[in-house]
Parts: C-alpha cells; structure tokens; sequence
C-alpha cells in the first residue's frame, strides 16, 4: 500500500529512528528516508511518525516512510493516518495510547537515583578484578555516590559461556560482595551470541553442536546461521524458540543467585545483524530484549519496545563537539533524548560521559577536559547519567570539580525528575521535552540545543567549544536562573555560563 501525504501550512515532522534525532523536524523542503521494515540503525526504532500539526503515522508492519519534493510517501502493508489534535503533544499522545501505551511501571528507581558507571572506556578489552575493585573504590574516594556499576564485555569466559573468566576474575564472589559494601547495584554485560569455538563446558554453556540439537539458535535447517558483528561472527540465539529464553534466563538467575548479580546490560541483538534471511530481525531483536524479565536491564538497539519500563540507552558516541562523517558527537545528544522520549521510549540514558566508542579511548593523553565537563552538565539532568571514564580522578582543568557540580545539581532536582518519570509510566508524557511539545506552535521547533525538563524547568547546556555563555530562547512567561535568580522573559537572552555551569532556569508565571 502506499500513501501519499501534503505537507499542511508550516507542519514538521518527528520520530522513527532515534539515531537520526539530529535530523529533526522534517519540513516539506527537506529530503529524508527510513525504512523500518528492518531496523537498520543502531538504536531504539519505533514505527511512528509525529507531526507538530496533531498528525501521527503508525506502521503496524513496518515500511517506508519518504519525505521529498514536498510530499511524504508512505509504503507498507498497513498504515494508520490520524488526526488526533492540533499540536505535537496531541499526536504524540494519541498514539502512545493507541500502540504503545504506558505500563504503569518504570525501571527500577536505582538506575535513576545514583550515577551509572560503566567499566568500558576506562578498561576497554581489558577488564579484571584488580581494576574493576580500584575503579569502584575510586569513586568513593572521590565522594561521588557509588550507583549501578555496569561490568562490560571481556568479564566472561566467551560469548555464550556465561560465567567469569577465573584468570581475570579469581575470585568474583569476593568482588561482588566488597562492591556490595562499597554501595554499588551490579549490572552485567551480556549478548546474544554464541561464540562456534566456545569450550565444551556441561556446567556453565553446551558447545555450539549441543545449542543446535536443543533448538536454541539460529539456522537454515540443519547448520547454524553465523552472525557478523563488531566482535567478529557468532551463532545467534533464535528467541522465536522456547529453548532459546529458557537458557539465557537459566543462565541470568544462576549469576543473580551466584553472585548476587542486580541486572543486565543486553548488548548486541541489532536487526542488521540478525537481518531477514532466516526471519524476522526485528522480531529476534524484540525478543532478545524482552527475553529477560528483570527491572535493571538495558538495551540499545530494539524495535517496538516503547512504553515498556526498559532503560534504553544511546548508542555509542564520539568524543567530538559536533556530529561528523556519520559519527554523532555531543551536539546529537539532546536531538536523540528528546526524539526518544517523544516515540516512547521514556526511560533514556545518555551514552557514557565524554563518548564511548573504543577508538576514541585508546590513548587517553588527547581526551579534551572542556568537552567532557561540558557533556556531563548536558546529562546531568536527563533521566540517567552514567559514566565511563574517570572523571574524578582528572583533577586538572576542573573536571572532577565541575562534574561533581553538576551532578550535585541532579541531586537537587532528582524529587522531580523521579516524579516525571513516574508520570511517565502513567501517562506516556516524556520527562525530557522539545519546547515544541510544551509550548506548541509559538515558533520554537527549531530550537533542539534546549529542552523541558517536564513543564517546569528550561535546560540550556554549553554546547560549543570555548564559549563561556550561550543564547538561549526562552517561551512565553517569566523564568529565573535557579543558581543566580536572575529573570528573564520571553525572546532570546545571552546568558552567562563559566565552565562549571548548566543554565536551568524555573519557570515561575
């Protein structure tokens, strides 16, 4: 079937893939394409298209949805085109409710309350006990509040033999219990992949021969279907099969029991990888992630999940100021969290302080310390933040100073911030808003370097390198610089923001 939809006078469009957040709105002058009959990027994907006009567009099963020459073309077995208000909260809402209503619950308050840390970019391919134990008591030291600390990959024997490598990890009953008194929740790593030349092991992962005689993974009916990611090529589990879910759910409860292990970082499962030779990739890609039942999991890569209290992370960033060559920087960050929250998925994390693609980390001499400080203050007030790099330990430039600052502001909102995500998993209402969703058709969807902060608070973080303050538009009313109290009202003011300040500002009439 296809559709073909006018432009109304001054309409913009949102929403599908989050990863394309820096492209939006799309406006009749703009080119654009997405095909979601698979996923094919690297993040949350949802079949909905949102106008600023009170129109949405759903695809049941997936298609294509084309904006050139002035004209969207829309191509898929089943589409629903509705008018469902006036504005982009209208259209946003009706079809939250209509096909991805909220649940009434949300992850656990853990991943919200405290920082996240993850072991990735500090360790790479290098994680053990020694280091991970050093990295946590660090953060103490430092005065940072112990939160979720996630351990990444290389912790495991192999892909698919889900148990600690004992010459990196001797004794990880010791190390999770000092973690434990330490204060921090524990997340792990996982993905659903089985490595071909894993070791025979009855204890902990069958070999890949006994994965294909118990049904468990992917074939084209009598050899396995290798997968190529960025760890090389693997056997894909085949969640469409019973025997699938029930290992890695025996294998996730025998951690948690083990070792006291709270919750999983669900890792690879892309569409792409998984694509529609033997099936439907975004169904395995679901699957995967709706696999396991637990409330501090995290996935980044899915397909129709919104409204589900799933922490939905962003993929993985480059540590650049601005987006280039297809590597997104920090000026994708707050373009990607809002379209997250605007198609449902309510519950997003930042990706790690600074960037975390794993080139960008290898030598940590060039790290630029601006630019660090100032994507800790853009995630400061977002739904979780969650660290990688060490930032408390970088004493020079005022890293550890102006990060500790800013997440002592998240402290001071964090009453609110719990109560919009809370609101969140009753209503679908993102807590972190375009101004276009909260104060519609006044002029102000191109504004994407600023967000709401539920209706009460106006976020403006310092984007650009080197730039000491920042315009920032500000919507109808009266506004006050919670740090300062100095007021503004509506129109574009400059604003002062030395390197250890986050512009937010209350909005007061």
């Amino acid at each position: 079937m296809v559709k073909i939809i006018e432009f109304i006078q001054d309409e913009l469009w949102y929403g599908g893939a989050v990863d394309m957040g820096d492209k939006f709105p799309l406006c009749a002058d703009d080119e654009y394409f997405l095909d979601t009959t698979i996923n094919k990027t690297t993040n949350q994907l949802n079949p909905v298209f949102i106008s600023n006009k009170g129109r949405y567009i759903w695809l049941e099963r997936g298609g294509s949805f084309c904006v050139k020459n002035g004209v969207i073309t829309v191509d898929a077995p089943e589409i629903e085109f509705k008018q469902a208000g006036t504005t982009l909260r209208d259209a946003a809402t009706a079809a939250s409710i209509s096909h991805y209503p909220p649940t009434n619950t949300m992850p656990n308050k853990r991943a919200f309350e405290r920082p996240q840390y993850c072991s990735w970019v500090v360790h790479l391919w290098s994680q053990n006990q020694e280091r991970l134990l050093e990295y946590a008591r660090s953060i103490v030291a430092a005065g940072y509040k112990p939160g979720l600390l996630i351990i990444d990959d290389t912790w495991q024997k192999d892909y698919g033999v889900w148990e600690f490598n004992a010459t990196n990890f001797p004794n990880p009953k010791a190390m999770m219990k000092e973690l434990k008194e330490l204060g921090f929740t524990v997340s792990m790593w996982i993905c659903p992949y089985v490595s071909p030349d894993s070791p025979k092991s009855a204890e902990y992962a069958p070999w890949i021969f006994d994965h294909i005689r118990e049904g468990r993974i992917v074939t084209d009916g009598k050899r396995p279907r290798f997968v190529g990611w960025w760890e090389g090529y693997s056997a894909a589990l085949d969640f469409t099969r019973p025997a699938a879910k029930q290992w890695i759910n025996d294998n996730v409860k025998r951690l948690q029991v083990d070792y006291g292990v709270d919750g999983f970082k669900m890792d690879g499962g892309d569409p792409m990888y998984w694509d529609n030779e033997y099936g439907d990739g975004n169904l395995q890609s679901t699957l995967w992630i709706d696999s396991i039942d637990n409330d501090l999991k995290e996935a980044r890569s899915c397909y129709k999940l919104a409204g589900k209290p799933i922490i939905q992370r962003l993929n993985d960033k480059r540590h650049l100021w601005k987006s280039i060559d297809g590597g997104l920087g920090l000026s994708s960050l707050l373009p990607c969290i809002m379209t997250q929250g605007l198609i449902g998925y309510w519950y997003g994390c930042a990706d790690m302080v600074g960037g975390g693609v794993s080139s960008d980390f290898i030598d940590k001499s060039n790290l630029d310390d601006e630019l660090i400080i100032r994507w800790c203050q853009a995630s400061a007030l977002l739904p979780m933040i969650q660290f990688s790099l060490d930032v408390w330990n970088r004493k020079q430039n005022g890293v550890a100073e102006c990060c500790r600052k800013a997440l002592d502001l998240r402290e001071r909102l964090l009453p609110y911030i719990l109560e919009k995500l809370e609101t969140a998993s009753h209503t679908g209402e993102p807590m972190v808003r375009y101004l276009e969703y909260e104060f519609p058709n006044c002029g102000l969807a191109s504004v994407t370097d600023e967000f709401m902060l539920g209706e009460k608070y106006l976020v403006a973080p310092v984007l650009e390198k080197g730039k000491t303050g920042r315009e920032v538009i500000f919507p109808s009313g009266r506004w006050r610089d919670i740090e300062d109290l100095t007021e503004y009202g509506e129109g574009s003011h400059f604003v002062s923001a030395p390197i250890d300040k986050l512009p937010v500002f209350e909005r007061i009439k």
